[in-house]
């Protein structure tokens, strides 16, 4: 674990997955989920896949491999190679492990730093190799009510976008619209009755959880060309809400399980890189 500090916040960073464990305000309260019974992550790292296929496999250039939802990266040991008093940078490579379920040469590099009361997020991706093709995005839970609110309840929060959003779910039975062109989303229970609900390309540069009552809230701000994702179980012991940032639409979303062939998939030649980033606001 490495803890880095501002004078407004403290984090810590996990080398298990490069995933926050935590990340406290002054006034010492948690805001990152404490990996309980119903879901035992933080803020998961997503990489090389952002969710899964359906069949859980996948073909690149017709040879057939298998990866876990959200690929590897949140269940693998970096390598610290950076830290200082405000910023950890972690490193994954490549290896016979890796190549056995995803075929590719990498480096992927994933930097946190504080500025003020701000966590920025960042995820590098370098191919080291014959071109490749991968997704990439974040996943980061947050404490429902707020830490600052020990008595408030699940109910008493929204989901708020910078912009109004028209937001539907697709589903076997039928579509189901989450927002009408609105930028408040009321927190329930019944909102997660479909698992997750994301937004494509959304006028929004931000979404943030908040707190009705009191204002408080924590902010994600993210590339808005991407994917904005809000999920939560729809269990009563879930008390947490992940605003999961993701570089593009998931994996499912693709029709076809060839990798070489998602519309959706980033694609790199040798020795180009790409960086995906996002800032999480606290207060």
């Amino acid at each position: 674990m490495y803890i880095i500090r501002n004078d407004s916040l403290t984090a810590i960073v996990d080398e298990y997955g490069a995933q926050l464990v935590s990340v406290r305000d002054g006034d010492g309260y948690e805001y990152i989920w404490t990996a309980e019974e119903v879901w035992q992550r933080h803020a998961p790292v997503l990489f090389p896949f952002v969710c899964n296929t359906r069949s859980k496999k996948y073909t690149v250039n017709g040879k057939e491999y298998s990866l876990s939802n959200h690929g590897f990266a949140r269940d693998s040991v970096f390598e610290v190679t950076d830290y200082g008093d405000t910023y950890v940078e972690m490193t994954l490579r490549s290896s016979d492990e890796t190549r056995a379920v995803y075929p590719y040469d990498f480096t992927f590099v994933v930097k946190y730093s504080l500025d003020g009361s701000t966590v920025r997020c960042s995820f590098g991706v370098r191919c080291d190799g014959e071109d490749m093709f991968f997704f990439v995005g974040g996943h980061p839970g947050f404490y429902v009510p707020l830490a600052s609110d020990k008595d408030g309840k699940f109910t008493d929060y929204e989901v708020v976008y910078e912009y109004p959003e028209t937001i539907v779910q697709h589903l076997a039975q039928g579509d189901v619209t989450v927002a009408d062109n609105t930028d408040v989303i009321p927190v329930t229970r019944e909102l997660f009755r479909n698992d997750v609900f994301l937004k494509d390309k959304p006028a929004s540069s931000w979404v943030a959880l908040r707190d009705r009552k009191t204002g408080k809230m924590v902010t994600v701000h993210y590339d808005k060309a991407g994917t904005i994702a809000v999920w939560s179980p729809y269990d009563e012991r879930g008390t947490f809400i992940c605003l999961e940032p993701w570089a593009q639409t998931p994996v499912y979303d693709c029709d076809t399980e060839e990798l070489t062939l998602m519309p959706h998939a980033h694609h790199l030649s040798r020795n180009e890189e790409y960086v995906f980033g996002f800032d999480i606001g606290i207060g």
